[in-house]
């Protein structure tokens, strides 16, 4: 069998980054030419939002790069406005956002709790943040009310004046998550990310001094300092994950449970828009950048969500880090792009045909229509009818000929046009050119299928529930790992009918099967257990999943902070957590 390149095809409405095209070539995606259907594509990136037409028309082999309605946690005051509901209803566990006021709304009450904050604590540092731009555009601090001065609508936050300094130099974290899926709830996070510096040192006491307090690489790469070799930073002002983690093992620094709660910290602030996603979303894909800022506790703090992260190359460390990101984003879209059934030499020549019969038919209407058209008019002609008459049959007359010109055109079309889709559709479906004896093959699985009989119309066919068999040791563990993680807690393994009675009530549920938690450099934060009750079809029950999530938090912070030595490593070859899934090894 003759074997066709597996290309994809993607389209776009706007230039593309560098390393997305280079990450596109290397998974095999072609830019689809402009001259073919607008449906032979498989991947839509855009920068933007779609419409809702998009979404509608959005076939089960094609994938988009935004959720509908999934930017709610991307604007600055939206996010402050849900996590502080959140807040009220389920209590400290979002408390990993900085105290933020939405302006002109909440005016009043800011000024309320600026004097209150004033008179207990002296003065506090606040930064300005307006709601729609990014880059750090339009960022201020402030300590004084006097100086806040501001158009639109806008965030004012406080600030975390305590950071953790490496070399005296300000820094935060942007982090990749990729949610495949809301309804169930699948999110993915990048086991590396970006370290952004400040390159100036840091002072609270100037707070006018954006190269020392603002970290946005947009800002930095126009400062003086930028190109000076910094203390423990060197030049430049990134780092990737990985070189920050080798930092905290040579300072004696135990960062695990930091990881911990940004896991956490994400799968929690996604959460918040998880039923206002719409279920029919299913073929759409979204990357979210998370900007967090560690204090001198290494209590990680979230800044804000970005909806289409900078995929630009600044310097070697967006490329060690962005193009192995934007692979692995790619292979999880590719998981969920269901490809066409494959089209036989049979099936095509059958299509071919169809559409000949159509054109064939119409062309022999038209050339009937024109015959008797043609003798109509030789007649009036001939007889010397009226001048009326005689006009209206050369009107109709010439009517027929341009129709059948037009006929004409759109078959030399639909030829080429066949010629061309040929190869087209052989590469776009990634399948191979069938020979006769897998044609056959192919027509007696079909006979075979048709020959099964309905239980539903058959009612001498009673379907024979499964009977428990045996549990065996291997099925045990796998019970007892896939339970949730409040079992963590205990030693004892389900008996056998609780088991045996779980796998049939909830067996068609989904699971997370052991290939998704882990894609390429994407690990699965979420779900955080296989509780098949907890995380099934239809909308993602938030109550439930925060209570599973403060759980395993609760059960981290023990153990990471009062656990012996010995049952510390016991706890990390039996958990799923950052060291394992990112691959970091620790002396």
């Amino acid at each position: 069998m003759n074997q066709r390149p597996p290309w994809l095809f993607y389209k776009t409405d706007q230039g593309l980054p560098q390393l997305l095209t280079k990450a596109l070539t290397q998974e095999q995606f072609k830019e689809v030419p402009e001259n073919h259907r607008n449906d032979k594509w498989n991947l839509y990136w855009k920068a933007c939002g779609f419409t809702l037409a998009d979404y509608r028309n959005v076939k089960t082999w094609q994938i988009l790069n935004h959720f509908p309605k999934g930017n709610t946690i991307t604007r600055k005051d939206s996010l402050a406005r849900c996590l502080k509901r959140m807040r009220m209803v389920y209590g400290k566990i979002y408390n990993f956002f900085p105290v933020s006021f939405n302006l002109p709304v909440d005016y009043t009450k800011f000024l309320s709790y600026f004097s209150k904050i004033q008179s207990k604590k002296g003065k506090q540092v606040w930064i300005c943040k307006p709601s729609d731009l990014s880059r750090g555009r339009g960022i201020f601090l402030f300590d004084n009310i006097s100086d806040l001065l501001y158009e639109g609508s806008t965030v004012v936050q406080r600030y975390i004046d305590d950071p953790y300094l490496i070399g005296g130099y300000k820094f935060d974290l942007r982090l990749y998550a990729v949610v495949t899926s809301y309804h169930p709830l699948r999110i993915y996070l990048h086991h590396d990310g970006l370290v952004r510096f400040s390159t100036e040192k840091y002072t609270g006491s100037v707070i006018h001094n954006k190269f020392a307090h603002l970290t946005n690489t947009s800002i930095n790469r126009n400062g003086p300092c930028y190109n000076v070799e910094k203390e423990r930073v060197g030049a430049g002002c990134k780092w990737t994950i990985s070189q920050l983690r080798a930092y905290f093992q040579q300072c004696s620094v135990d960062d695990r449970l930091a990881w911990e709660r940004i896991k956490h910290m994400i799968s929690l602030t996604i959460l918040m828009q998880a039923n206002s996603i719409p279920e029919s979303a299913k073929q759409c894909i979204e990357l979210y950048g998370f900007d967090i800022i560690l204090d001198k506790k290494l209590k990680p703090w979230l800044l804000e969500v970005n909806f289409t992260p900078a995929l630009g190359n600044d310097c070697s460390a967006d490329v060690s880090v962005k193009l192995p990101m934007l692979v692995d984003l790619l292979t999880l879209a590719k998981q969920k792009i269901t490809l066409p059934r494959p089209a036989t030499d049979h099936s095509r020549k059958n299509t071919k045909l169809s559409k000949q019969a159509v054109i064939l038919k119409e062309e022999q209407n038209l050339l009937g229509l024109l015959i008797r058209q043609t003798k109509e008019l030789s007649i009036l002609r001939r007889d010397k009818a009226d001048q009326s008459k005689l006009m209206k049959s050369i009107a109709r007359h010439e009517k027929l000929r341009k129709k059948c010109r037009l006929l004409f055109e759109k078959k030399t079309r639909e030829q080429e046009q066949e010629a061309e889709d040929s190869h087209y559709d052989d590469v776009f479906r990634n399948r191979f050119i069938m020979d006769a004896a897998e044609v056959e093959r192919m027509k007696a699985i079909e006979r075979r299928c048709t020959r099964i009989p309905d239980i539903k119309k058959n009612s001498s066919i009673v379907e024979q529930k499964p009977t428990p068999g045996p549990m065996t040791e291997t099925d045990s563990v796998h019970s007892t790992r896939c339970s949730t993680v409040s079992s963590t807690r205990t030693t004892t393994v389900r008996s056998h009918s609780s088991a045996s009675s779980f796998r049939n009530i909830n067996s068609s549920l989904p699971q997370v099967s052991p290939s998704e938690y882990k894609v390429g450099g994407f690990f699965l934060t979420f779900p955080i257990s296989n509780n098949t009750q907890t995380y099934s079809k239809g909308c993602t029950d938030i109550a439930k999943s925060v209570a599973e999530i403060r759980n395993s938090l609760r059960i981290s912070e023990t153990n990471f902070k009062f656990m012996p030595a010995e049952n510390r490593q016991l706890y990390e070859r039996t958990t799923i957590n950052w060291n394992v899934m990112s691959g970091f090894k620790q002396n």
